[in-house]
This record gives structure tokens, C-alpha cells and sequence, in this order.
């Protein structure tokens, strides 16, 4: 609960502030934070002031690990990075990290700042974009997706993000889901459209709907086969440790029979001229095959073991400086969920 003093400049009210700082705001007089002398038990005066630049500086060092690394993603000198967290450090009047020359470790206030400068930061962006219309938001997002995004739902996505937020630039790059993880962790990316679900600090995850996974074949294959029959033969699917190739070596290891002849294809496009040229049938999300299947280059085979959809992510990178990172993955999330839920299979060769 706030306490009520009475001074020279009138009315002060002190609340209880994070990280044992006492905040006092006095009518028409800066906000100033006192702290507690714990061997005098005098109250020292200083002003607090609370610089979110300082705060960005010091959260993108401690997700990246380093004040180079935090440098890079703010497009400012090392130099720069390392004085706003000292002045920040100053402002609180505690040290938030070790150094070291190995590495630069959190101390307890620096780890506790963690969710306070989040939440600060997240709040002043929500702030800042009261009342903005889609084209008074500006900046450069960058987006990292998978081939099942790519050959799906990417294109409207970006069209109508266009149409929405005009203002918003977009740098795109399609690769697998760990070099998209690394990425968002590294700064190097925004937002990621992939397949797993991240708890890192200062990245948020949104889970959309599944993608059914399955079977296809060379035109004129049989229509349907029992998993043993498939995994009997050479098997295509999508690049190592993706949810596809997770999911075929559970099938190995649930009907107990060997790891037989895998490829690892990571392109969608060149997966799909393999299974038409005969070279095996392939285990994949379905919906990026829709197209092969409806211009009759391949065709869906059923199985009697069913096979786990592939799951559909978001990510983003909590972002101080920029409002559009926020809104492009909510427009991402939208878009995904609405095209899974109006895709359906094709007839074979309808679209010739």
C-alpha cells in the first residue's frame, strides 16, 4: 500500500518499487527514488531515471549473452551497450551482471530485472500504438519459414500484410526449424514460422493449428498400404530432425522393424519431382503436396497406422523498439489457422 508524506512541496506518496528501490512521486516534481542505507539506516536521494533504452540494452545482452552480440541487434556501438548498462545499473544502484572474460552472467537483480524490463517494455510499445492506424506502423521485420509455409499460406499472408501495414518492410528467409530457432536467438531473425514451441526469455510462441501429415506416392501407385509395406521400401521426407522425420522413425520404431533407406529432403518442390520420378514414396505434410496431387504428378497413398500432424508455430522476438514485430506474428497466426482449416484434398489430376 502507498504511504502519504507531507513536505515543503506538498503531497509525496511512496510506493513499494521492484528490487527493494522506494518510489516517490511528488506533486508536480520528477519522480525520485530513495534507497535504505542498511548500516546507517539513512535514506540516500537520488533521482531514478529510468531510460528504456538502458533497459533494451540491457535485455538484449542477456538474452545474446554478450555486449557485441546486443551491439549488433541495436545497430549501435559495444561501447553504447555497455554505458547504458552501467548508467542503468547506476539508476538502480545495484550490479545486474558478472563479467568475466569467459562470459557475462546475470547476478540475482540483474535476474530478477529480466521480468520487470519486459513487462516495462511491452507496456510502453502498447503505449506507443494506441490509436495507430495499419499505416502508421513502420520498420523492417524479418521472418524466417519453413518449406511448409513457403509452398502454403506465405504468399496471401504477405499480400495482405502488405495491404494492412503498408509502412512495414519484410526481409524473408526460408530454412529448416533449427536454423530458425538459432535465428531468433542469435538477433538475426524476428519471427519464425515453424514447428516448435519456445520457452527462451524475450521470445513469445503462439501455436496454431496442425497440418495433417501423410503418405504420397508416384501417379498410378497403389491407394492404399499398410505401414510395413512402406517402410519396406526407400522412404523420402523432410530434413533431418523435422517433425516428419521424427514422426517416420517413431512408425520404425512402433511396428519394430528396422531404420530401412531414408532421404532427408529439405525442398518440398525437389521432394515432390523425386516421389513423381519413382525414386520412393515420401512421408510429408499434406497440404504443400495439394498442387502435385491436383496436376496428377503424385497422389496420396492411406495407411493403416495413423501419423501425428505436423504442429505450426509462431515466434517472435519481444521487441522495445518496434510495435510491427507484434502485429505481423498476430497477422501470421491468423493467416495459418485459416488456411488449415479451409484446405482440403484435391481430386487427382483436377487440375488438368
Amino acid at each position: 500500500m502507498p504511504h502519504h508524506l507531507r513536505g515543503r512541496n506538498g503531497v509525496r506518496t511512496r510506493f513499494p518499487g521492484p528490487l527493494g528501490v522506494s518510489m516517490y512521486a511528488t506533486r508536480g516534481v520528477p519522480f525520485r527514488a530513495f534507497q535504505a542505507d542498511g548500516k546507517q539506516g539513512v535514506a540516500k536521494r537520488r533521482q531514478f531515471k529510468m531510460n528504456t533504452r538502458f533497459v533494451e540494452a540491457f535485455l538484449w545482452s542477456a538474452r545474446l549473452g554478450s555486449f557485441r552480440a546486443a551491439s549488433d541487434r541495436l545497430h549501435i556501438t559495444q561501447a553504447a551497450v555497455a554505458n547504458r548498462i552501467a548508467s542503468l545499473e547506476e539508476d538502480i544502484g545495484a550490479r545486474l551482471f558478472e563479467r568475466d572474460a569467459k562470459e557475462l552472467r546475470l547476478t540475482a537483480v540483474g535476474t530478477r530485472l529480466l521480468d520487470y524490463g519486459e513487462r516495462l517494455l511491452e507496456i510502453r510499445q502498447q503505449i506507443l500504438s494506441l490509436g495507430k492506424r495499419g499505416d502508421e506502423v513502420f520498420g523492417l521485420v524479418r521472418i524466417g519459414a519453413i518449406e511448409t509455409v513457403v509452398h502454403t499460406w506465405l504468399i496471401g499472408f504477405l499480400t495482405n500484410l502488405k495491404s494492412t501495414y503498408p509502412g512495414i518492410e519484410v526481409q524473408l528467409t526460408s530454412e529448416t526449424t533449427r536454423a530458425l530457432h538459432r535465428g531468433l536467438r542469435e538477433g538475426a531473425l524476428d519471427i519464425a514460422l515453424q514447428t516448435d514451441l519456445l520457452n527462451d526469455t524475450g521470445i513469445i510462441s503462439t501455436a496454431c493449428l496442425p497440418m495433417e501429415m501423410g503418405w504420397v506416392g508416384r501417379a498410378g501407385d497403389d491407394e492404399s498400404l499398410t505401414v510395413q509395406q512402406l517402410l519396406g521400401e526407400p522412404v523420402l521426407t523432410m530434413s533431418p530432425g523435422s517433425q516428419p522425420h521424427e514422426a517416420l522413425k517413431a512408425l520404425y520404431r512402433e511396428v519394430g522393424m528396422p531404420q530401412g533407406k531414408v532421404h532427408c529432403v529439405s525442398s518440398i518442390s525437389a521432394l515432390a519431382r523425386l516421389v513423381k520420378s519413382g525414386f520412393g514414396r515420401a512421408l510429408v505434410p499434406l497440404p504443400p503436396i495439394y498442387e502435385y496431387v491436383a496436376r496428377g504428378e503424385v497422389q496420396v497413398i492411406r495407411s493403416d497406422m495413423p501419423v501425428p500432424p505436423q504442429l505450426l508455430v509462431v515466434s517472435y522476438v519481444e521487441s522495445a523498439g518496434s510495435d510491427a514485430i507484434r502485429l505481423v506474428a498476430e497477422l501470421a497466426s491468423r493467416a495459418s489457422d485459416q488456411f488449415t482449416m479451409s484446405v482440403a484434398e484435391p481430386r487427382f489430376g483436377s487440375a488438368q
